[in-house]
């Protein structure tokens, strides 16, 4: 054994419902790779894992000579969870980052029906645009103020961008542009799909999920394998499926204008085109 913490490798920052548990899930079974035991440690959010301390942020990994690495989309909300890139950049200067991303409209949509069907959020869209909220959730979608934060403390060049479109469309592509870009081998996949299905937890009992969001169900998780983990959640999938409201064309239209200039100059910063994006 070593006193010297293991420290991840690299880090998936985000986005939130961009395909960030299909990386995860992919990198957790190449060979070399060693995941942290909880697929969000959130570890470097001030209010969530940072006052568990580096002892138990190093517990998360298990193989020093692996090449280690963890996915928490919560560090790309500076809105309400500033400093994160700060305190990675101190704890771990030359780690590599992994943001993937999508429409940032289809994004916003997608983690609202995320939030009514696990209870965090009421079905109802009356009053929704300009609440906390809503602020909360186009956060996410400003991927221009969450790159700014990253590259105040690293080098562009320790950031892999990727369309989570290309994920869907070529996996084993992207999956060789993160391998290259870790360090790793490279390695022939299985095409998993879509993962953290909504349709799945929409069938979950919504008390349920809240409790795993809680500090005491994440604290029981963690004393679970992962592959155990799955299947309890899809035993547990067998209730009723709940829906949440789609979004109205007015509301779409005021989302668009919300994001274009942060969407704008994403593509300025990145010299990618993301030409299917509806904003």
């Amino acid at each position: 054994m070593t006193d010297t913490p293991l420290l991840p490798h690299f880090i998936i920052i985000g986005a939130m419902k961009c395909g960030t548990t299909t990386l995860y899930r992919h990198l957790a079974e190449h060979p070399d790779i060693d995941m942290s035991r909880d697929k969000e440690t959130d570890f470097f959010v001030e209010d969530k894992g940072w006052g568990r301390g580096l002892g138990w942020y190093s517990e998360q990994f298990s193989r020093v000579e692996a090449i280690r690495g963890e996915a928490s989309p919560n560090y790309t909300k500076s809105r309400d969870f500033p400093g994160v890139a700060a305190r990675m950049a101190a704890t771990c200067p030359d780690v590599r980052l992994i943001y993937i991303l999508r429409d940032p409209l289809a994004r916003a949509e997608s983690q609202f029906r995320h939030s009514v069907l696990i209870g965090d959020l009421a079905p109802d869209l009356d009053g929704f645009a300009g609440s906390h909220e809503y602020a909360h959730i186009l956060d996410a979608s400003r991927y221009a103020r969450q790159l700014d934060a990253y590259l105040d403390h690293f080098p562009r060049a320790a950031l892999l961008i990727l369309d989570f479109a290309d994920l869907i469309a070529d996996p084993q592509g992207v999956m060789d542009r993160v391998h290259a870009h870790i360090g790793a081998s490279a390695r022939t996949i299985a095409d998993k799909g879509a993962q953290n299905d909504s349709t799945q937890l929409s069938r979950v009992p919504a008390p349920v999920l809240r409790f795993a969001q809680s500090p005491m169900g994440r604290r029981l998780a963690g004393l679970i394998g992962r592959e155990t983990r799955d299947r309890i959640r899809g035993a547990l999938a067998r209730g009723k499926a709940r829906e949440a409201p789609r979004f109205s064309d007015d509301l779409r239209a005021q989302i668009r204008a919300d994001l274009a200039e942060d969407a704008a100059r994403f593509r300025e910063m990145t010299g990618m085109a993301f030409s299917d994006w509806s904003v």
